[in-house]
């Protein structure tokens, strides 16, 4: 079996006057290395395609046979979705879930819409313009503020936390003038993060782990911001499983596996949760195209207990196989 692994690389350098989180969602070479590495194991030959604008002549000429998708595209909310479009468009099959499940969890807004009300969720309002702000007045602070269309915590900083409506204004408008898109204030919960990892189809969907993902400070007002990702080491501390009662744990699974069904996910996600100050589990945002980084990525973390590496992203293909019924090798 021929297959491209679709991905966009991390450039070395950043355009001038660019945020320094514009290419973060991208992948590192050594990533892109460790997947082809994985996936050579299946006795596949693996070649790196780039999901650039020529991904359609790249397409066309290979003949592949399938497509490992770790492609983030480029553009606006919808870009994660372009590359898995390219590919239908070609009559390749692909890991991962499809163009319009792509483009609506990278909307957080869509995604708690397509959820609610069978998964809970924090109460929030969606900020387009300035005429929305007065909308900001009828919600429980603190709040937090992030961009609505982003992926990897971009946008989401130390400071993301706000405690009134005049902190969320001025947060909104910074983040709507850097980020070029819409913006979505949510309601903080103070309770423990929790981060499950979900893969597979039909009846072989499992929840393959939780993980807690706890600070080393004491904070209240904590948040899985961008600069405690870069430095996970000295910041945060992984608990898998997290240090919560059995049926929490199984409350959380469970809305886990109900939310991957309700937004139509294939092969493999990560759905992130945040308890409440009663305990109550509440559905953040979901990751339909999870990183893969051997060293920086939760889904890795949280599956290490049971699956290894190369397990796991051999796992993604495999099941991606047996959906379309393409036989490997």
């Amino acid at each position: 079996m021929k297959v491209a692994l679709l991905h966009n690389p991390k450039p070395e350098n950043r355009p001038p006057g660019s945020s320094d989180d514009v290419f973060e969602e991208y992948d590192r070479p050594e990533t892109i290395a460790a997947i082809a590495g994985a996936l050579k194991g299946l006795d596949v030959d693996v070649e790196l395609v780039s999901a650039d604008r020529r991904l359609p002549w790249r397409l066309d000429a290979g003949r592949f046979d399938f497509v490992f998708n770790i492609a983030e595209g480029a553009g606006g909310r919808c870009r994660e979705a372009v590359p898995a479009a390219v590919c239908e468009l070609f009559g390749v099959p692909t890991t991962g879930s499809d163009a319009l499940a792509l483009a609506v969890t990278l909307d957080k807004a869509m995604t708690r819409r397509v959820v609610s009300p069978d998964v809970p969720v924090a109460l929030a309002l969606l900020i387009e313009s300035d005429d929305d702000e007065s909308g900001l007045e009828g919600l429980t602070y603190p709040a937090i503020v992030k961009p609505n269309d982003e992926g990897s915590s971009k946008g989401i900083r130390a400071d993301a936390v706000v405690s009134d409506r005049d902190e969320a204004v001025a947060r909104s408008r910074s983040l709507r003038s850097a980020y070029g898109g819409r913006v979505l204030v949510e309601q903080f919960l103070p309770g423990i993060e929790v981060t499950a990892g979900i893969t597979g189809n039909g009846a072989g969907t499992a929840v393959i782990g939780l993980m807690e993902i706890a600070p080393v400070s004491h904070d209240t007002r904590f948040v899985y911001s961008l600069e405690t990702k870069r430095d996970y080491r000295s910041r945060v501390r992984y608990h898998t499983p997290p240090r919560l009662p059995p049926v929490v744990l199984e409350r959380i699974e469970t809305l886990a596996l109900t939310a991957y069904r309700l937004l139509g996910l294939r092969d493999i996600a990560r759905m992130d949760f945040r308890l409440d100050a009663a305990g109550a589990p509440h559905f953040i945002e979901c990751n339909a195209l999870p990183g893969l980084d051997p060293d920086h990525s939760d889904i890795v973390f949280l599956a290490a207990p049971r699956r290894t590496y190369v397990q796991l992203v051999q796992g993604i293909l495999v099941d991606a196989a047996e959906r379309v019924g393409v036989p490997l090798g």
